[in-house]
């Protein structure tokens, strides 16, 4: 057993235990406790163990690397398993190959365990490059569409209890039905429990709002497991038919829009479609879908709202017809290589541009 992986299992534990891990390390953990019953053992062993110690007593002030050793003295090796470290590794370099084709996405397969056992649940997971959807089949017949810059981590077959899947990013669901075996998306902060129902999701950690979108049946919205004993599974709504769940993951302020939904799921059509919205939301759209830093300039541009549908285009090209029913220009920002030789994110600026 490497020192360092348990170093790291209990660095993210201590984080999680002390308030301070982001959304992504709270993800992370949370895989690593799904791949075993062993593992949530270790966890609870370990919460055990700070609680009665100085720790949970001071966590303003505490030293992490000392309260890392002290735990590491009391308690006996996290089980010898492969680290959700080297699995996001080994997936972050896979999502650098270049994709040819808008409509190709990358499947891994990932082991849960190094043992070779019947009993070990096998994971694929699917990555659609930004500017691309992907379409996919679970192994209950499920179908699902997974939009631009997403990962989803699913069985290759599904227990006999439930049917869970992991989401990062957004995805459209068509399950199918199980009332006895519920279908469960989790994303780092949400739990949606579905069964026998048309839905969609939607969490990038770059925007602090949640949204759920529900087209037929039933579906139930919780808080997921976020390692704090006293806000797990908190309930925030249960969907009907034809509503549209927004979740603020900063304020926990939540609403719920009824109306028809078809535009928020018609991008698994290649469409972007836009109802009266304002310019700043539109923008933000466009920035998740593109992986693009767009930058809205000044205060003129922000109450111009759009009524458009947009299939297939390049980010450019929208602009452009932005361009034609409101009083803007739009230009890219010269990108230098950093120290490592990498470039940074693409950037576009929007600005008010006084018409001739």
């Amino acid at each position: 057993m490497e020192t360092n992986y348990q170093e790291n299992i209990l660095s993210l534990i201590a984080k999680n235990l002390n308030g301070t891990a982001d959304l992504e390390e709270v993800f992370q953990l949370n895989i690593w406790l799904e791949s075993s019953e062993e593992n949530r053992k270790y966890y609870e062993q370990v919460k055990n163990i700070w609680d009665v110690s100085d720790n949970r007593m001071n966590y303003a002030n505490i030293d992490e690397s000392k309260a890392l050793k002290d735990t590491l003295r009391r308690i006996k090796p996290a089980p010898v398993r492969e680290t959700f470290w080297f699995m996001w590794q080994r997936v972050a370099a896979i999502l650098i190959i270049p994709l040819l084709i808008g409509s190709l996405f990358l499947i891994r397969t990932i082991p849960l365990s190094q043992k070779n056992s019947a009993s070990e649940v096998v994971y694929n997971e699917v990555h659609a490059a930004f500017g691309t959807r992907s379409q996919l089949r679970l192994s209950d017949s499920s179908i699902v569409w997974l939009n631009s810059g997403s990962t989803l981590r699913y069985p290759v077959k599904f227990d006999n209890n439930q049917r869970k899947v992991f989401l990062v990013g957004e995805a459209y669901f068509e399950v199918e039905s199980g009332e006895s075996k519920p279908f469960i998306v989790e994303t780092p902060t949400l739990q949606i429990k579905a069964t026998g129902t048309t839905f969609n999701v939607q969490e990038y950690c770059a925007n602090p709002v949640s949204e759920v979108t529900l087209l037929s049946g039933k579906i139930t919205v919780n808080t997921g497991n976020n390692l704090n004993s006293s806000e797990d599974n908190l309930s925030i709504s249960e969907l009907k038919p034809n509503q549209f769940l927004t979740y603020n993951r900063e304020t926990r302020e939540k609403h719920i829009i009824n109306e028809n939904v078809l535009r928020y799921v018609a991008w698994k059509d290649g469409k972007l479609v836009f109802r009266n919205d304002p310019l700043e939301k539109v923008l933000a759209k466009l920035s998740l879908m593109f992986n693009v830093e767009i930058d809205l300039q000044g205060d003129q541009l922000k109450n111009y709202r759009y009524h458009a549908t947009f299939q297939d285009e390049s980010l450019e090209e929208i602009l452009k017809l932005l361009r034609l029913s409101a009083p803007l220009n739009f230009r890219e920002v010269k990108r230098s290589p950093l120290p490592d030789g990498s470039f940074p994110k693409k950037k576009v600026i929007v600005f008010f541009d006084k018409p001739r």
